[in-house]
């Protein structure tokens, strides 16, 4: 048995045994493959529904800090708004004796903004009656959590952040030790290069995904990591509100038909609020008249069944049957009718495989268009008629005006992983982000051209490294450039200012027979006024033509660059994993010190 622990006849022992001074070709790719892992978050859930957006993070890890900036941002807004909201006084509504206090047991934390905004709040729409089509749940947007916060925030859920996290599939830990292997990796890369040792290209790419990593971990440290079953609510106080947000959003958008194998057809993407227009807001009336219901007629042509009354049935009635609403017939008590000028009548349907046969053999394609206008009609269920009138009551209730536009405050989709109101900044304080933005995007294309004299497989492949890290910092550099443009263009319209503020026009010489010589003194200086506000006039002239031409050329590059740009990031990963197989021997001599660190190998 004892010799399961020894070699038979050997009694020596070493205190100490050091970690080899070489690696392999497996540990150097499985390093680089767990980093790149540990760069995803989602690397870990459901893979068919993150497919692209796994493939998004390891070509173009440097758009992953921009979105993450932008879902903080926009995490930082709803805290800021819960802030104002349970810290002032609640807004008295006229006949609503529910209206109380507002006051929250658990504090709001940056959790709960993250957690709100990935879709961590449903509403049960089948409650009582129905009123939304197919989906009995409708989840909130970063901007249907805003609208409720400012209308009902009562409604928002008071839970600890300790029940979000449980909800959550993730911790603090698995954070940690992604930081932590990323930290690892950058650490070696730079004794790699400090103890003048070859560096891979797997390693370059993985490092640059790994500085990447960090910032991404740090802007999303408090952000929980998915939200598999988010907090349902229920109640007929709700329902007012979700119909407007219904309406308001993409959710209420007629679905593209089928499309067969000979055609395929898409309508206009016009939410509900977009195709109506609201007679009782232009006219502010709100009474329902004889005359409105007269103009009402159900599906199969009948008027008001005899025996109700107007004014006091409509309503139900309204329950009952089902209305049909044109550009001149509007839902009882609501006000809305259809607006002609609406994109969802438009119907597109596009014709495959039309073509003829060529006397050579060859088949001529001849696919082509047919665009077509429905009319402008609504065929409104009842369900439908709820929702219009559910609507038309907030509205009322909380003084909002029907959008003219997609307002994004709910869905039936998992809350997608995307920028939140990302807009080119146009001022000085939007654009630092901006210019930081474009500055990593810079320095990614940039730590790639450090292995611009780097031995290469073929020629071509070097040539083709070479033009694709060029590629990938070029977005960034012409961004920069744009800022520094930016910035010189507003000196510029100062420094004009001023002068014209300084710079009194020159007056008209006055008639007189005298000579005065007080006017011959000022003569020089009227002239040289003149002359300035004329240079002054034509550079600014010449400025708006110069920024419009170069706003046409900017406009070209960056489409020029976008089709270029991902493929160009795919190729470097591919080619720096292609390169491992053509290393010198020095690449495979280990660091001193860095593999004791711990790190996840």
């Amino acid at each position: 048995m004892a010799d399961l622990f020894s070699v038979p006849g050997s009694n020596n022992t070493i205190e100490w045994a050091a970690e080899p001074t070489t690696r392999g070709t497996f540990t150097l790719i499985s390093t680089c493959i767990i980093t790149l892992s540990l760069n995803d978050r989602s690397y870990w859930e459901k893979f068919l529904r993150r497919l692209a957006w796994i493939v998004g993070a390891l070509v173009a890890p440097e758009y992953l800090i921009l979105i993450a900036w932008s879902q903080r941002q926009t995490a930082v807004r709803i805290s800021k708004e819960v802030k104002e909201t349970f810290n002032s006084k609640p807004k008295a509504i006229e006949g609503d004796p529910e209206r109380q206090p507002l006051s929250r047991r658990h504090p709001w934390t940056m959790t709960h903004s993250f957690w709100a905004i990935m879709g961590g709040i449903s509403i049960d729409s089948n409650a009582s009656e129905a009123f939304i089509p197919d989906s009995p749940r409708s989840t909130l947007t970063a901007n249907g959590v805003s609208l409720v916060l400012k209308h009902e925030p009562q409604l928002i859920p008071d839970i600890p952040e300790e029940e979000i996290k449980d909800k959550s599939k993730g911790s603090s830990l698995t954070k940690l030790v992604a930081c932590v292997q990323a930290t690892w990796f950058c650490l070696s890369f730079i004794a790699r290069i400090s103890q003048k040792l070859p560096v891979s290209m797997p390693e370059l790419n993985t490092v640059a995904h790994a500085l990447c990593t960090l910032i991404v971990y740090v802007l999303w440290w408090t952000k929980p990591l998915d939200i598999e079953q988010p907090l349902l609510l229920q109640g007929d106080r709700m329902r007012p509100l979700l119909a407007y947000m219904w309406m308001a959003s993409k959710t209420s958008c007629i679905p593209d038909p089928k499309s067969s194998a000979n055609s395929t057809t898409t309508v206009g993407q016009d939410t509900e609020f977009e195709a109506i227009v609201d007679e009782i807001s232009s006219s502010g009336d709100t009474a329902i008249g004889s005359d409105a219901l007269n103009a009402v007629q159900t599906a199969s042509g009948s008027n008001v069944p005899p025996g109700l009354d107007p004014s006091t049935d409509a309503l139900d009635w309204a329950d009952r049957l089902t209305f049909t609403v044109t550009t001149s017939q509007s839902l009882p008590g609501t006000g809305f009718k259809a607006n002609s000028k609406s994109a969802r009548w438009k119907v597109s349907t596009t014709y495959h495989n039309s073509g003829t046969y060529h006397n050579s053999g060859g088949f001529i394609s001849k696919e082509h268009s047919y665009v077509h206008y429905k009319p402008a009609v609504f065929n409104l269920a009842p369900r439908d008629v709820r929702r219009w009138k559910l609507a038309r009551e907030a509205m009322d209730k909380y003084q909002i005006q029907k959008p003219n536009s997609n307002l994004d405050l709910v869905t039936v989709k998992p809350v997608a992983e995307c920028m939140c109101n990302w807009n080119v900044p146009d001022d000085l304080s939007a654009s630092w982000p901006f210019l930081g933005f474009s500055v990593i995007v810079a320095a990614y294309g940039g730590l790639h051209s450090l292995a611009w004299n780097a031995l290469f497989p073929s020629h071509q492949e070097m040539m083709l490294w070479h033009v694709s890290a060029l590629l990938v910092a070029s977005p960034g550099v012409l961004c920069v450039l744009l800022i520094l443009v930016y910035y010189a263009a507003l000196v510029t319209r100062l420094v004009f200012q001023f002068c014209c503020l300084n710079v009194a026009p020159a007056p008209k010489p006055q008639q007189t027979t005298q000579r005065n010589p007080r006017c011959v003194r000022e003569k020089p200086l009227l002239a040289t006024s003149a002359l300035v506000m004329h240079i002054m006039s034509t550079l600014q002239v010449l400025g708006h033509i110069a920024m419009s031409t170069l706003q046409v050329i900017v406009y070209i590059a960056f489409a020029v660059l976008f089709c270029l740009y991902f493929p160009a990031c795919g190729y470097l990963v591919y080619e720096s994993f292609r390169t491992v197989f053509f290393l010198p021997p020095e690449a495979y001599i280990a660091t001193r010190w860095t593999q004791y660190l711990p790190h996840i190998s």
